[in-house]
């Protein structure tokens, strides 16, 4: 299993670059939304295809559209960026290959990107595609924008959870493009480190289907409460800051959002861009303006002011759009009755939010009604009432929210389809078609073909525990090849009592590193790793790329990628082991069918599965208000939650436990050879740890646990 460093770790660190022209680079869901963003400022639009979008949801683009898109921005001397930012699956791959192609040929100006295994296709076989590394990367740390840098990306997109303290600190570093969202929605996960709504629907948010579950209400003991669901960031007042940070691409979020707001939002940003440094306070004022017309949550700074702010989640605020317009008091005659906090006209669009945690319905005010007379406007402080939609089940003490007002982007999508269909496309040449064909055909060629498998023996089995004294099960030669255990202060301190029992075993013994190191962290882990390495230990396991430079100039290390470096396809498998890794872990996420795709390729990277696992459905680096570590949340179709808080890190796990137990057999005539469980929650010698490894041995199911997506599938 021993591996020499890759090459990519070789190169040296280029000087951090000159300054380079700032860019608005704003979302585009539809064709209003694409003219909205570069009519009202934008310097760049990004979008997503039919296809691997991180935003399923949106209209999205064919690749028709795309092409005309790129052809109007170049001729406006702006950029187009397609989001390719999701997980793809192996059954996929022939599919993205084309994909690629076709970009390249348009050619679009840039490629944002989740999984290694785009990233390995576009480097070896469409070179000319410009690669972003999405926020979805968990990109957070100076180590991993150098390893981005090294890797080729001409950009890295942030993550959210950066302070600008943080972000000075990777610009004083690289020399990479830096891309900080700016404006719109936040998750309270920190990106790609999702599985909420994978968990619940099967409907990932990696791979753009997200449903969403963090808005919903849930229940400490009798108190409801929207725990997860956060405020909108609005950086305007600090875009100055984040400049001299070193940002150069100001991210506008929202591909689900309307042309309207994407032209409100844009047009204020533009406004504090071209502003002066003497005209500034009158900028932010008038783009204030445009702001409050854009109807966004409540607005916080998010991590930017190096502290977080109490409002970025506040429980007892609603995590829908809009501003509050009061509560349904009456229902008659197909109209909703309720006194208006502020001023409301016909042509302004509202929501009407259930108390539950289901979704609300939104509609345009087509009929006003004060004391029985229709109007065309009523002032704050009239009980109004308005003719609502056939469609739709509204209560007494539903809240009514204002999303919409008066316009500054009127035209119509049909409108907007015309202007797209007069501008002018380059001409394909026999040349290009031919050049196409062959790097399609060359791609093609190099995707491994599928075989066949021999089931395996019984798989070679690594228990992860929860402390230094779970090495006992290292004494069961025959059932435990190899322990695992977290690279905690903890577990380092109490590795001095067991030296003598780990004389012979410290190359059965696998370090983790933990999956967020922000800052300081990653020095101090740096330290960990070369004191462990000089003691003799060799097995790490990583979960991030910039996990890797911790390990540079270090001999004979093994690097193992947990279920974080994300493996879904055999592409992904070959680029980690390109960049040195010598063992992989699938995804928890993962289906049956994919799992055996995967097992069916002849890859020399051995594929490692987790067998039994509690499920982190969250990790956020923002605190709950009120809630204790150890806390149990509850929703309204009794489904539990744990919030656990350590190390500045708060992970929200399912009370539930993951489990593939009882399946053994159908997994070792996949072609399964390595099985992972995980009992570092419980710890093996807990009486949960005793049942989980007496039920692998007999290989009999374990109950009140989940099978995840492997039944269900993965959408």
């Amino acid at each position: 299993m021993n591996t020499k460093r890759g090459a990519v770790l070789q190169q040296n660190i280029p000087a951090p670059a000159k300054s380079v022209k700032s860019e608005l680079l704003a979302p585009a869901g539809s064709i209003e939304a694409f003219f909205a963003a570069l009519d009202h400022g934008a310097d760049a639009v990004y979008c997503g295809l039919k296809e691997f979008s991180a935003r399923a949801r949106a209209r999205n683009f064919t690749l028709a559209d795309v092409e005309r898109m790129t052809s109007y921005a170049h001729s406006q001397k702006r950029h187009l960026y397609i989001t390719l930012n999701t997980l793809i699956k192996e059954a996929e791959l022939p599919k993205l290959v084309d994909l690629l192609a076709s970009l390249a040929a348009i050619p679009v100006d840039g490629l944002i990107i989740q999984d290694l295994g785009v990233w390995r296709l576009a480097r070896h076989h469409f070179p000319q595609l410009s690669l972003h590394a999405s926020t979805q990367m968990t990109v957070h740390n100076a180590a991993g924008v150098k390893m981005l840098e090294q890797m080729g990306f001409t950009r890295a997109v942030l993550a959210r959870e950066l302070s600008l303290a943080e972000i000075t600190e990777v610009r004083s570093q690289t020399s990479i493009e830096l891309e900080h969202f700016v404006h719109g929605a936040l998750c309270f996960s920190i990106s790609g480190q999702c599985l909420f709504s994978s968990a619940l629907t099967g409907m990932s948010g990696n791979r753009g289907r997200c449903a969403q579950p963090c808005r919903r209400r849930l229940h400490n003991r009798k108190q409801p409460g929207y725990h997860f669901s956060t405020s909108d960031l609005s950086a305007i007042e600090v875009l100055p800051k984040l400049l001299k940070a070193g940002v150069m691409s100001f991210k506008i979020e929202g591909r689900m959002k309307s042309a309207e707001y994407v032209a409100r939002v844009v047009a204020a940003y533009r406004l504090m861009l071209d502003a002066h440094e003497s005209q500034r306070k009158t900028a932010l004022l008038e783009a204030a303006e445009h702001l409050e017309l854009s109807f966004g949550r409540q607005a916080t700074k998010g991590f930017l002011t190096g502290f977080v702010p109490t409002g970025i989640a506040d429980s007892a605020q609603h995590g829908g759009l809009g501003r509050p317009l009061g509560e349904v008091a009456s229902l008659r005659g197909g109209t909703i009755g309720f006194t208006s906090k502020e001023r409301l006209h016909v042509g302004d669009r509202i929501r009407i939010q259930p108390q539950n945690d289901q979704a609300g319905i939104s509609f345009t005010v087509r009929e006003l009604f004060r004391e029985k007379k229709k109007v065309k406007v009523v002032k704050a402080g009239d009980f109004v009432q308005v003719k609502i939609p056939e469609k739709g089940f509204f209560r007494v003490g539903d809240a009514v929210l204002k999303v919409g007002g008066r316009p500054l982007f009127t035209l119509s999508p049909d409108a907007c389809l015309e202007r797209l269909a007069k501008v002018a496309l380059s001409p394909r040449t026999e040349e290009h078609v031919r050049m196409r064909e062959t790097s399609v055909a060359q791609a093609l060629a190099a995707l491994l073909p599928k075989i066949t498998v021999e089931p395996t023996a019984m798989p070679e089995l690594t228990v992860r525990g929860r402390e230094i004294h779970d090495i006992g099960l290292l004494d069961d030669q025959q059932q435990v090849a190899f322990m695992e255990l977290s690279l905690t202060s903890r577990n380092l301190a109490a590795l001095k009592g067991v030296e003598r029992q780990l004389a012979q075993k410290k190359e059965r013994l696998t370090w983790e590193i933990p999956a967020m190191l922000f800052g300081p962290d990653w020095i101090e882990y740096r330290r960990a790793v070369q004191m462990l390495h000089g003691s003799g230990y060799r097995g790490f396991r990583i979960n991030n790329l910039g996990h890797i430079p911790l390990f540079a100039g270090l001999a004979d290390v093994i690097l193992l990628g947990g279920f974080r470096c994300y493996t879904l396809n055999s592409q992904a498998a070959l680029a980690w082991q390109e960049l040195g890794l010598a063992e992989l872990t699938l995804s928890l996420e993962d289906e049956q069918k994919n799992i055996s795709d995967l097992f069916h390729r002849p890859l020399t990277i051995p594929l490692t599965l987790t067998v039994y696992s509690a499920v982190t459905l969250l990790l956020s680096r923002i605190p709950i208000k009120g809630l204790r570590s150890g806390n149990v949340l509850h929703s309204d179709k009794e489904e539990e939650y744990r919030v656990i808080t350590d190390s500045g890190l708060t992970e929200v796990m399912s009370c539930q436990d993951f489990s593939l137990v009882g399946r053994l057999r159908e997994l070792k005539e996949m072609g399964c050879a390595r099985i992972i469980v995980d009992l570092s929650h419980c710890g093996a010698a807990s009486a949960k740890g005793r049942q989980v490894l007496a039920a692998l041995a007999s290989d009999q199911p374990l109950p009140d646990t989940f099978t995840f997506n492997y039944l269900q599938g993965l959408t």
